[in-house]
């Protein structure tokens, strides 16, 4: 009989069939027993389980463990990952199926950072990370690619959780010995806030033991659903683990070709694209922040821990009812201030910029160099939303604002020559088009969203240094033809 724990795999160039394998999302079944062991099979969670593995001199050592979520897409520990240092050999990921393995080499990495409140010379990390990478092994076609469902919950005190990931042992006989492991403990406390620079993102407790290698390795609940990942612990327990709150909010480039079509995309792409699974609600606010909704019991969880917590609501931050106080006596005021300095900071572009801005809608077939413009808005500041007021020194607010302009007439002229060249496709997306000797002038109708900072002198009265901090548009959804070719 064949050694289904004994796997052999060899490093390629990049596999392009990774696009082609089967998708498959499901996890392996655990016992409600407290306690770590080892997993019945060293392929038992398939590809959903991933080794993060160094490759050198003395062999193949296992630092740590990962998660995979979406083809090519993956979440480990960023503690685990800061093992490699910028002079030696990368990761090296591996997942393993009877008897044979798939290996991965990372393409991007993202997480998030702060400054330190204590040392201006370093830098708090997320102990999440998301890594986009590549297949550089067989395909091993005959067998589907196991992903992880993700959920966006906050588990609650009392409720029972499995971690999951790989314990190395040794190298004998220039193999590496590893044995997959999981542990399974009850939630003790909850951090939504992080608990302190260590654990900086929002993180849990779970009376479990948990070993060294399987940092980075997948959380899961009763349903099999990832929650989070294991960040670190201490011997016999209690072990913390990082929510996947945060790595919803980063962005990578993908290695794909249903996620390569966009410059970086995110797990909401992905799963959008039926490439991912995530339970929860999710909504993606219109300048990027993420607002998650939970149960009841959840909610009570979340109040419970803040109030708990050594933080204190910042008394300098208005509230929702002081900020819709503000809007019904300033509102009017604030929005003329807005939408004034969005379409100054429009008329102040370079040309140059105005046609990467119009490259938001416009192909770059159809997108001729701008040689001169002029731009307008027809209605003014649509959809306001307040996102903070905070008090500043000298009686002033600081105020966090995000609106759109929902007709902004763009007039641009080109050369006679690029609108030639481009002559096709330019009708599909500006109007009123003027030809001349020289030059076309073309209209363009877009919806602009605007983020902007400004201070409101509350003694004065005054709204002032109105300041865009983003400005951008849509992504038009490619028509019918491009759709069937692209």
């Amino acid at each position: 009989m064949a050694d289904m724990d004994t796997h052999h795999v060899e490093i390629t160039a990049e596999n392009p069939a990774l696009s082609a394998l089967e998708l498959s999302w499901g996890w392996a079944e655990f016992s409600a027993e407290d306690g770590l062991g080892p997993l019945g099979s060293m392929y038992e969670a398939g590809d959903a389980l991933v080794a993060v593995a160094r490759s050198d001199e003395d062999g193949m050592t296992i630092l740590g463990s990962g998660v995979m979520v979406a083809p090519g897409i993956l979440l480990t520990a960023t503690h685990v990952l800061q093992e490699f240092s910028p002079s030696s050999a990368g990761p090296l990921f591996l997942t393993f199926l009877p008897g044979q393995a798939r290996a991965w080499l990372p393409f991007d990495i993202a997480t998030i950072s702060k400054q330190s409140e204590f040392d201006e010379d370093r830098k708090v990390y997320s102990d999440v990370s998301l890594v986009s990478c590549t297949l550089n092994s067989d395909a091993l076609t005959e067998f589907p690619l196991g992903l992880a469902t993700m959920q966006v919950a906050l588990p609650l005190v009392g409720e029972r959780l499995w971690a999951i990931g790989f314990r190395h042992q040794h190298i004998e006989n220039d193999a590496t010995r590893v044995t997959p492991m999981v542990s399974a403990g009850l939630v003790t406390e909850a951090f939504p806030h992080g608990r302190g620079e260590r654990l900086a993102s929002p993180c849990f407790e779970v009376n479990m033991d948990t070993l060294g290698g399987m940092s980075g390795g997948a959380v899961v609940n009763s349903e099999g659903r990832l929650v989070g990942i294991v960040s670190s612990s201490f011997a016999g327990g209690p072990s913390y683990v990082t929510l996947i709150w945060e790595a919803l909010r980063l962005e990578i480039r993908g290695t794909i070709p249903k996620l390569k079509d966009e410059d970086r995309i995110s797990l909401l792409t992905a799963e959008k694209r039926g490439l991912a699974q995530l339970i929860g609600d999710v909504e993606v606010k219109p300048w990027g922040d993420l607002q998650f909704r939970f149960s009841k019991l959840e909610s009570e969880l979340f109040a419970r821990s803040i109030a708990n917590s050594a933080s204190e609501p910042d008394p300098d931050r208005y509230t929702e009812d002081e900020i819709d106080e503000f809007l019904d006596e300033w509102g009017s005021e604030m929005e003329d201030a807005a939408g004034e300095a969005a379409i100054s900071a429009l008329q102040n572009m370079t040309c140059e910029k105005v046609g990467r801005f119009l490259a938001g809608e416009v192909p770059e077939e159809s997108n001729a160099p701008v040689t001169s413009f002029s731009v307008e808005d027809f209605e003014g500041v649509e959809d306001p939303e307040v996102i903070s007021i905070q008090k500043q020194d000298h009686g002033t607010l600081e105020i966090d604002l995000f609106f759109d302009l929902h007709t902004v007439i763009w007039t641009v002229q080109v050369a006679i020559a690029d609108f030639e060249e481009r002559r096709g496709g330019i009708s599909d997306y500006f109007i009123n088009i003027d030809i001349g000797d020289e030059e076309v002038s073309l209209d363009l109708v877009q919806r602009v969203f605007f983020r902007v900072g400004m201070i409101f002198d509350v003694e004065a009265q005054v709204f002032s240094d109105v300041t865009v901090r983003t400005a951008s548009v849509r992504r038009r959804a490619k028509r019918a033809s491009e759709a069937e070719h692209g």
